[in-house]
């Protein structure tokens, strides 16, 4: 949009901005024409023109001798002859010695065992241990890359290789998990050495193809995974002469034999895609020696081809062998019964065992879904699987059913799965059996099995699996792919404290999912834990506790028509939200849309969301060109599609009205602007186009207003001068209903300029003292009006029983419960929601709660203040409880407030408890651990017995699969605890000659005054006089 079209037209996202490559001025013909400087070979002293190269190494260039003298001091430590860096017959070890050193932050034993200040050696590939590989030899793996039937590498898939591929991998993690380099290090070609891998930052093995000391590169092949990169050499690491880094390389090189080169066509090159990732044996053919590594000609066998042997050109067709299992000839084929266009029927009552089944049906989830699941197998954050919870009443069924079918089959010695079939697996664990898919075979008679219902996988013997049956595979596999949306790894991966602390937040717990994208095969997901104190999302609490960073959550893939869900206008109207901004946040934005200085629309200049934007409009428009027009009137507040007339694209819009002559007034949400649109250029929008949050941004200039109430066009215009296709600074100082109030400066111009001080300098606008415009009065705390005790908790009598969640177990006498349904539930969300606008009005000062104070706590999962107990106090923290919901934290004294008897009137839903019946004693781990394990999270019933100090006495009893299990019975049993004696336990009652005694005194006291009232309300009732009499009674 150009300066002078008019300011309610919708902006055309800076189409002439030099940074937008979506522009209309962007001429991609002209980058593609543009040729690369070609590199003039400079010296490496002074940076002139010298085409003199260092006669020792050659690597460097110098522009004279007197330029190689100056510089000699430092390119000695780095120069090697050519003649050092060839692979000698000893073994290929480099005899140059390098003064780069590697140095590591901290004190570590893995920094101590890699020489930090002894010449580090350098490990060629000679050096590794041998494969051992010989001819007519079978190795099984899966193809790793496949770059033509000549080049092409399998990552062998033995058990053993799985093995020391895990060993190596924490090795490594270990050795170079601090570690750090000065300079670039100084690889030499043949070497092996330590990479850092640009996708997940983690680190490899790889081998030194190439070096450019130039441009400080290096390309590298991983030897274990068999794929190649172009890295700076400051990525590069020497790799420690351990033995356990020394086994050999898991990838091997070959190609097909008896293959002729020139044959190589354009049909193999598009047949390779269906061979990359795909299983297969291959045996040797012959073994060719090459300038580094060596090079097997192989026989391929692939068992899970499939349909894709009909595509395979016939050049290299007698190399490839299918098979239907990974056995051979001696497995069982498929029976004609079950092959399809077999006109043969089964038997009724039967179903062929023979049938292999090589594809499950998964279940669907689109973009835009939000269903409740539970977490069913956790490799990392990035890498999980989850359960609907909806299909868990056909997923028991199937097991059931599963299970009796297993139990009737025995074990076959020829039932031999091939990679890829679906099958029944007996998981070790349980012994249960369950769904599952071959991934690979790690030896003869054991084979890598993946649960397709749960996602975790475990090698099997082959003893303990069984052939599936049809009728099992009428539900699709219930495991969803997942990753956790808007985290990242904080460093180079995922740390076990992290894995940990998602294991213990999702364990036993049922989540609001929502599917914010697709990332490959996985769905990227939010997960909301709603039974917390407020409703936690997972990623923002694994963030705020450093076990993960935060990326930018408009960093989401396109979205596809194939992930595009069918539009529902129900589900629709309050399934979107706005981008947001913070109070007293600094972004950079520019402004697409302005109707005045005091009501204007704003994008957050960022490229991912730029991008993101762009994206689904393009998919949008695609949608809309398929979708058919509205049957209905779409409803005020409903989100839609609207075409914008203007440029004729589609753009997500909110509905404001609906006006007369089948015309609709829309919103464009992600720009700002407003129009009429026909009632036929309205279409329903899919959920999967409403996870981006609405761009638009609505803003008001803070700290000026109209001189006359309203704004003249003279002040909207200059306004517009001044912002339009400008990347701008904003500050936001305050929010109301009109939007974000904001100081915007424009910074392009070296001169930082207010444009707000402009409007008001040219007298296009007049200051406005803000008078605490959208701001919380504040107001000292009144020491008088806060509580060191006045607080109710929750009366239980004795022999009561209740149902409760435990919610922190410290100890046997010690653990926190709440009830599972509140009597004062409203009551009490009303109250919380009243303390949180009082503790944001409170103004910041000093406060140290004393020990057993009530006070204000903020709980740092959502920021936001609850009621609360303390616990402890030390010299800078406090330890407090929070009342309602049964957590313990101890925080600064900055996330505490005091507290005023109006917050104090409901009772406190925590409930202090202590196992009744058992010995006082040193808890052991062992105990603690079996605790927790029992009781943490789960529902419970506790029957009320007595008192001990603040705690409540009480039994424990919980369902378990054989009945009703008492939790102090069960730690008794297994030798945790023991009982107390019957004296001296405290909270039993005991009958002697039919007269109740108590051991709590309070009670035996309260007993005797009712006594009292109960035989003079027998004895005196008539007597009006004893109405003093009665009333002296109730107060003693």
């Amino acid at each position: 949009m150009s300066d002078s079209d008019l300011h309610r037209e919708k902006p055309m996202k800076l189409k002439y901005s030099s940074q937008n490559i979506f522009s209309i001025g962007y001429n991609n013909d002209f980058f593609r024409s543009l040729k690369a400087v070609p590199q003039m070979k400079t010296c490496h002293h002074c940076g002139l023109p010298g085409s003199r190269r260092c006669s020792r190494c050659k690597q460097i260039n110098y522009c004279s001798t007197d330029c190689q003298r100056k510089d000699w001091p430092a390119h000695r430590f780095v120069c090697t002859t050519i003649k050092d860096n060839l692979c000698n017959d000893n073994g290929g070890n480099l005899p140059a010695r390098t003064k780069k050193v590697v140095y590591f932050k901290g004190n570590s034993t893995a920094a101590d065992s890699l020489m930090t200040e002894k010449h580090i050696e350098k490990v060629m590939l000679s050096d590794l241990q041998t494969l051992g590989i010989k001819k007519a030899m079978e190795v099984q793996g899966k193809v790793t890359e496949f770059e033509s039937p000549s080049e092409f590498y399998v990552q062998m898939s033995s058990l053993e290789a799985l093995d020391q591929m895990t060993k190596l991998a924490l090795k490594l993690r270990g050795y170079y998990r601090n570690a750090v380099i000065q300079e670039h290090y100084n690889a030499v070609k043949g070497e092996v050495c330590v990479v850092r891998w640009s996708l997940d930052q983690s680190w490899r093995r790889a081998l030194i193809k190439d070096v450019d000391i130039v441009q400080k590169k290096a390309q590298v092949f991983y030897i274990d995974y068999g794929n190649k990169e172009n890295i700076p050499l400051s990525w590069i690491k020497a790799l420690y002469k351990d033995a356990a880094l020394l086994f050999p390389p898991c990838v091997i090189k070959c190609s097909f034999a008896n293959y002729d080169p020139k044959e190589y066509n354009e049909a193999i090159t598009n047949f390779s895609s269906h061979l990359k990732g795909k299983y297969c044996s291959v045996t040797v053919v012959d073994i060719l020696q090459e300038e580094m590594m060596l090079s097997f000609a192989v026989d391929v066998v692939f068992p899970d081809l499939g349909d894709c042997l009909e595509d395979v050109p016939s050049e290299i067709r007698p190399d490839l062998t299918p098979k239907n299992n990974a056995k051979g000839a001696d497995s069982p084929r498929t029976s004609e019964n079950c092959s399809k266009g077999s006109k043969e029927k089964i038997p009724e009552g039967k179903e062929c065992l023979d049938c292999t089944i090589s594809e499950a049906e998964c279940i669907s989830v689109h973009v835009g879904d939000i269903f409740s699941g539970m977490v069913s197998c956790i490799q990392s954050p990035e890498n999980f699987f989850c359960q609907q919870t909806q299909s868990a009443r056909q997923l028991a069924e199937l097991q059931r059913s599963l299970n009796q079918h297993c139990e009737k089959l025995p074990s076959s010695p020829t039932f031999c799965p091939a990679a890829g079939t679906v099958c029944c697996a007996q998981f070790t664990v349980d012994n249960v059996w369950y769904r599952a898919a071959v991934i690979a075979y790690v030896s003869e008679d054991t084979v890598t099995a993946l649960y397709i219902d749960y996602g975790n996988s475990e090698v099997l013997p082959l003893s303990r699996l069984r052939p599936m049956i049809p009728s099992l595979m009428a539900l699709p596999a219930q495991a969803i792919s997942c990753t956790l949306a808007g985290i990242k790894p904080p460093s180079e991966g995922w740390t076990t404290n992290a894995v940990s602390l998602m294991n213990q937040l999702v364990k036993n717990k049922v989540f609001a999912i929502k599917v914010v994208g697709k990332d490959d095969s996985r769905s990227v997901v939010e997960l909301i834990d709603a039974s917390a104190i407020s409703a936690i999302d997972i990623s923002s609490f694994l963030s705020e506790e450093g076990c993960a960073a935060e990326k930018s959550r408009m960093a989401v893939p396109a979205i596809g028509m194939a992930d595009v869900k069918p539009a529902n206008d129900k589900k629709n109207k309050r399934m979107y939200d706005w981008i947001k901004l913070s109070l007293k946040q600094t972004v950079d934005v520019i402004v697409c849309t302005v109707y005045n200085p005091g009501e204007f629309y704003c994008h957050i200049s960022n490229n991912d969301e730029l991008l993101a934007l762009n994206a689904l409009n393009k998919s949008l428009s695609e949608y809309c060109q398929k979708t058919p027009p509205n049957v209905c009137k779409p409803e005020n507040g409903e989100p839609c599609c609207a075409f914008y007339s203007a440029d004729g694209n589609w753009y997500r819009a909110l509905v404001q009205n609906t006006a007369s002559q089948g015309n609709v007034q829309v919103q464009f949400v992600d720009y700002g602007n407003s129009e009429q649109v026909p009632l036929d250029k309205i279409r329903q929008i899919s959920p999967s186009f409403l996870t981006l949050p609405f761009q638009g941004i609505k803003c008001w200039l803070s700290g000026i207003k109209p001189s006359n109430g309203k704004w003249i066009p003279e002040a909207t215009a200059r306004f517009h001068t001044c912002t339009s296709g400008i990347k701008l600074q904003a500050t936001v100082n305050s929010f109301s209903r009109h939007g974000a109030g904001v100081e915007l400066i424009d910074n392009s111009t070296g001169h930082p300029k207010v444009i707000n001080e402009i409007l008001t300098s040219e007298k296009l606008a007049v200051k406005e003292t803000l008078k605490g415009k959208n701001k919380l009065p504040k107001k000292p705390f009144d020491k008088k009006e806060t509580s060191l005790g006045h607080w109710k908790l929750i009366e239980l009598v004795i022999d009561e029983t209740l149902p409760v969640r435990v919610t922190e177990v410290v100890g046997p006498d010690l653990f926190y419960a709440v009830p599972v349904q509140s009597k004062v539930e409203e009551e009490l969300h009303e109250q919380l929601t009243q303390l949180e606008d009082y503790c944001k009005s409170c103004r910041s000062q000093s406060f140290r709660p004393k020990l057993g104070e009530a006070c204000c706590a903020k709980f740092s999962g959502n920021g936001r203040w609850y009621r609360a107990l303390v616990l402890n106090v030390s010299q800078f923290l406090v330890k407090v409880l929070y009342v309602d919901h049964g957590s313990t934290a101890t925080l600064p004294f900055s996330k505490v407030l005091p507290i005023t008897d109006s917050y104090l009137k409901l009772p406190f839903q925590t409930i202090t408890c202590s196992l009744a019946g058992i010995e006082k004693a040193d808890w052991s781990p062992s105990l603690l651990d079996k605790l927790k394990e029992m009781l943490l999270n789960k529902c419970v019933k506790i029957t009320m017995k007595g008192t001990n100090g603040n705690a409540n006495l009480v039994t424990v009893e919980k369902h378990c699969e054989n009945g009703i299990l008492d939790v102090a019975d069960k730690l008794v049993m297994e030798g945790l605890v023991k009982t107390c004696s019957a004296e001296n336990l405290p909270a039993k009652c005991h009958s002697s000659g039919g007269e109740a005694e108590c051991c709590c005194a309070e009670l035996k006291v309260e007993l005797k005054k009712y006594k009292k009232v109960l035989l003079f309300i027998l004895n005196k009732y008539w007597n009006p006089d004893g109405l003093s009499e009665m009333r002296k009674l109730l107060e003693n």
